[in-house]
């Protein structure tokens, strides 16, 4: 599971998504691919564009300003609960946990997430579960943003396409062993990203990379 904190006007960069996504939809080469078409209806999709669309998009993430904060789990954490759903749960207060505390000093976060029926009740719980775990990690009662969680589709926030592309290299990767060999492309599509990552968190191992201690 993965955030990205956006650093410069989240309009802007949506803006500039959005421009790319019109811009690559009029492409007519590529008409007729499923892939494209698929791209066309629901915007940018990690696993399914092809490299005509990914690479592109790859080139515009470089010039944009984030950070990404990724948690990743082997399911074997009893912490984390049993269901799918309760590990889903636990992730996300994990994560916007140690989100809220890094922007303490502000007065309000908003967290966009991809439409999904079966997280509603999950995710409207958010505001209130995320803080409870900050509060947990601190241990002292400290002042903390207002947490507003807004669920919409990728087509309505393309901006969500940064993390979907950042978790699946790094998700190709950890499947791989975690493996640290330059001539390998799944590693080197994990290097490509890894400078936008914040901190790479196992709930099992603890830190695997941050800006501070990258792997390379």
């Amino acid at each position: 599971m993965g955030a990205v904190e956006i650093h410069e006007d989240p309009e802007e960069i949506e803006q500039r998504i959005q421009e790319l996504f019109r811009r690559l939809s009029a492409r007519r080469s590529l008409d007729g691919l499923s892939s494209f078409e698929d791209f066309r209806k629901r915007g940018f999709h990690a696993s399914s564009d092809p490299i005509e669309i990914s690479v592109p998009f790859l080139e515009l993430m470089q010039d944009l300003a984030f950070r990404a904060y990724i948690v990743i789990t082997d399911r074997t954490n009893p912490r984390a609960g049993g269901t799918e759903l309760e590990k889903l749960e636990f992730m996300y207060q994990h994560l916007l946990g140690d989100i809220l505390i890094r922007h303490r000093e502000r007065s309000e976060l908003v967290c966009y997430i991809e439409q999904n029926d079966s997280l509603g009740q999950v995710v409207s719980k958010l505001p209130e579960t995320a803080a409870r775990r900050a509060y947990e990690k601190l241990g002292r009662p400290v002042r903390l943003p207002r947490l507003d969680v807004v669920m919409a589709a990728k087509t309505q926030a393309m901006s969500m396409a940064i993390i979907d592309y950042i978790m699946m290299a790094v998700s190709r990767w950890v499947r791989k062993g975690q493996i640290t060999d330059p001539a390998d492309r799944i590693y080197r599509g994990f290097r490509e990203v890894e400078p936008f990552i914040s901190t790479l968190y196992s709930l099992e191992r603890g830190l695997i990379s941050s800006r501070k201690l990258p792997l390379h």
